[in-house]
């Protein structure tokens, strides 16, 4: 039994590595991103980097403003074929004093059969979605590596159903940004596609979706690399140099949470969440079920410029309680990070 036991495992790690291969065949990565991808996916997630990048405390106030419109955000919603997303109660109470609430809509609702890399949802997870918060107030980003898994045709009819259902989708070229109580633009723009897709807010169009009489402007990209931790030199140099125009920056892509952090620009403390990671996902392995929320309150200081004041942030967990059934709640902690005891 002990050597049948090792046969069964050792068959399912060369299975995994397989599928990994060929994924990562399929990523949109050069030749050594797709060897960190493999790497990372196999015995990650990835710490380098880490003495770069601190968090902040769970609950910081950025800067001393008269807070006028919260926004929460969650992480990667990911495919759940055949499973039902439910809430803790603990998480429902944690974004019932936000205006808003942003989450990146990882896939494409269809019908059509799924291939390698698809990332495929059905309608019902806009039904349990609604659960969690009002439709109406909730903005689902479009632009990621996913949106164009499938026939444009499948999009276009992803993003209606996405309308139907009353959320606000954004990240398409012609929709990247919507426009928050007439102050607070909201952007959503991706730097990876897993194929060729026009389709899209890329990255090369951040100019053109900033938008100058916005009294706040926040930028949701879909960048980085996955099963990383710490965001790496160039991306933290990116990052510093958005903050030079954007007030906010929160991402997503990695999977994993990523670093929460905020940086000097002139007069203002500006908030960079790398990646918010896996807000519910059908893989049970335990570093890709964790993600991070976020709720900040926005208005204007003293000057009548608009930052970020009161921010909260916790981790989050996607318990796959049986073959049907998700819930994701808060949890105090992930085993990658070290937090201070302060936090």
């Amino acid at each position: 039994m002990k050597h049948w036991s090792r046969f069964t495992t050792l068959i399912s790690i060369i299975c995994t590595s397989l599928i990994l291969i060929g994924c990562a065949a399929s990523t949109p990565y050069n030749f050594n991103e797709r060897s960190a991808w493999l790497s990372n996916n196999l015995f990650g997630p990835s710490t380098q980097y880490k003495e770069l990048t601190p968090f902040i405390p769970e609950t910081t106030t950025l800067n001393t403003i008269t807070p006028m419109v919260t926004i929460a955000f969650l992480g990667d919603i990911m495919m759940i074929p055949g499973k039902r997303l439910t809430f803790s109660g603990e998480l429902k109470q944690f974004f019932s004093s936000a205006d808003y609430l942003i989450g990146n809509f990882e896939g494409t609702i269809t019908s059509v059969k799924r291939g390698l890399l698809g990332s495929k949802h059905s309608e019902q997870i806009l039904v349990d979605l609604k659960a969690l918060f009002p439709p109406e107030r909730m903005i689902l980003t479009n632009a990621n590596n996913h949106t164009c898994d499938y026939p444009v045709q499948e999009l276009e009819r992803s993003y209606h159903l996405q309308k139907q259902h009353g959320f606000i989708p954004i990240g398409l070229k012609q929709e990247p940004a919507v426009l928050l109580n007439n102050k607070i633009s909201v952007a959503s723009v991706t730097k990876w596609s897993n194929k060729p897709c026009p389709y899209l807010a890329e990255f090369a169009d951040i100019d053109a979706v900033y938008k100058k009489n916005a009294a706040f402007n926040l930028l949701s990209p879909h960048w980085g690399y996955e099963m990383q931790l710490y965001p790496n030199p160039k991306q933290i140099d990116n990052a510093k140099e958005l903050l030079k125009k954007w007030d906010m920056i929160v991402g997503h892509h990695s999977h994993v949470p990523q670093v929460i952090t905020s940086y000097k620009v002139a007069n203002s403390n500006r908030l960079v969440a790398y990646s918010l990671g896996d807000f519910c996902t059908f893989v049970k392995h335990d570093k890709y079920v964790y993600g991070i929320v976020v709720k900040a309150e926005i208005g204007p200081n003293k000057d009548g410029i608009w930052q970020v004041g009161k921010l909260e942030w916790r981790f989050s967990y996607a318990r796959h309680l049986d073959k049907n059934t998700i819930r994701v709640e808060l949890t105090d902690g992930f085993k990658y990070f070290e937090l201070k005891e302060s936090n």
